[in-house]
């Protein structure tokens, strides 16, 4: 199947179009760090966070035992 010559055009003008809207939104938020406000995690997201990474257990050291032979 052949693509009619001025389809093919309007396609590429927005692939153009699209990268030139990133390439001016990446400059931005290279200029102006301070302005980006990262929003806080949702519930899903803490959820997925918290099954993929569970958070750290502290482990008590275990206790010598009694008839140790190290105790000179």
């Amino acid at each position: 199947m052949t693509m009619h010559p001025s389809l093919g055009y309007d396609i590429i003008t927005q692939e153009l179009e699209e990268r030139a809207r990133n390439a001016e939104r990446a400059r931005f938020v290279r200029e102006h760090p301070e302005q980006i406000v990262r929003m806080p995690p949702g519930p899903m997201l803490r959820l997925l966070k918290r099954i993929i990474r569970p958070g750290r257990q502290t482990v008590a050291p275990c206790p010598e035992p009694h008839g140790s032979a190290h105790a000179a």
